[in-house]
């Protein structure tokens, strides 16, 4: 039989065994984990590869087309219209006839100057043989004379007012808007217009642009229209206003328009980009793909899987791409979608190129 004391030490010491047994394999198992290489995380990127192509230093608005010609026609003489011979829509030629009034009234008063006009000439050639005599004096002769010259000139005006009764065009273009009707009562010089007339040939876009971008506009410069569901249409600056609105800090700009086919319309809206100069072999990157932060650009350039973030120096930019003109080459790689998860050596996986 086993003393009681002695049983208890063996326990204890049985007991103490496996502890430091145990404890031994929890520090190998332990030495094993932290030798295990950590994983790498790849994170998926878009990318482009810097290429050459042309980009221009251009300025974009909107604005809406104007005809350059557009006149309001007015009656110079009072009357019923008689005819209406164009309706909207119409080209017409300037001297052409668009309406005609009631001309009753002013061929009975060109008649009457007419008939005095002849009794008058008629008693100055007999006054004037008399004046040649020395029967009639000098001041009988001049006054009659005098008095027929300005007859003539009533009678002039009697013959012009009558062709007034006739509405002429006074450019060539297009009825736009027609006023009057038949029967309706005009008078002369009357504010209110029978007819709209717009030249559609040639139409005028202006713009308003800043001050910071009038010493780089100069006449002549390439302008391109760009009309909704339609191929931008190129034209061109003809004028340039030399003084500046200092309530808007900017200046009028006006581009002359060709519209020979008549597509364009006046008052169509227009996005207008002005072309100050162009390059046709700049190195070139997405606009997407830099970074700007604190006055400076960079890129993501991608190098044997992993990217380097790269300062770098822009120029001219359109809304797709912008110039580089240091800090990248042609033919390296740079991130377009994906850099707010990148930073220096990040390793990387390209989903996309382009």
């Amino acid at each position: 039989m086993i003393h009681p004391t002695k049983l208890h030490r063996a326990i204890s010491v049985a007991l103490l065994t496996s502890v430091l047994v145990l404890a031994g394999c929890d520090q190998a198992n332990s030495s094993v984990d932290s030798e295990k290489p950590a994983e790498v995380v790849s994170i998926p990127v878009e990318a482009s590869v810097v290429s050459r192509g042309a980009i221009a230093s251009s300025y974009t608005t909107n604005t809406t087309l104007e005809a350059k010609a557009d006149a309001e026609v007015n009656s110079k003489a009072t009357g019923i219209v008689q005819t209406l011979l164009v309706e909207e829509g119409d080209h017409v030629e300037a001297g052409q006839v668009l309406a005609t009034l009631d001309t009753e009234r002013q061929q009975l008063a060109l008649k009457k100057g007419q008939a005095d006009l002849a009794q008058l000439k008629s008693e100055l050639e007999r006054v004037e043989k008399m004046y040649r005599r020395k029967l009639v004096s000098a001041d009988v002769y001049d006054k009659l004379r005098w008095q027929v010259e300005s007859l003539e000139a009533s009678v002039r005006m009697q013959e012009l007012s009558l062709r007034d009764t006739r509405i002429i065009a006074p450019i060539s273009g297009v009825i736009a808007r027609r006023y009057v009707k038949v029967g309706q009562l005009i008078t002369e010089y009357s504010s209110k217009s029978l007819f709209q007339v717009v030249s559609q040939q040639h139409l005028e876009a202006v713009v308003n642009i800043p001050e910071a971008q009038l010493l780089r506009a100069k006449v002549g410069q390439t302008a391109f229209l760009t009309f909704a569901g339609a191929e931008p249409v190129q034209a061109s600056i003809v004028r340039i206003s030399p003084v500046v609105d200092a309530t808007t800090g900017t200046a009028r700009v006006t581009i002359g328009v060709q519209n020979n086919d008549l597509r364009l319309k006046a008052g169509m809206f227009a996005k207008v980009e002005l072309q100050y100069d162009q390059k046709t072999q700049a190195v070139l990157v997405p606009k997407k793909a830099v970074l700007a932060m604190d006055n400076s650009s960079s890129v993501f350039v991608v190098q044997d899987g992993k990217v380097k973030r790269k300062t770098v120096k822009t120029g001219y930019e359109n809304d797709l791409m912008v110039e580089i003109l240091d800090g990248v080459a042609e033919g390296d790689q740079v991130v377009t979608a994906g850099q707010s998860s990148l930073k220096d050596d990040s390793t990387v996986t390209i989903v996309s190129a382009s």
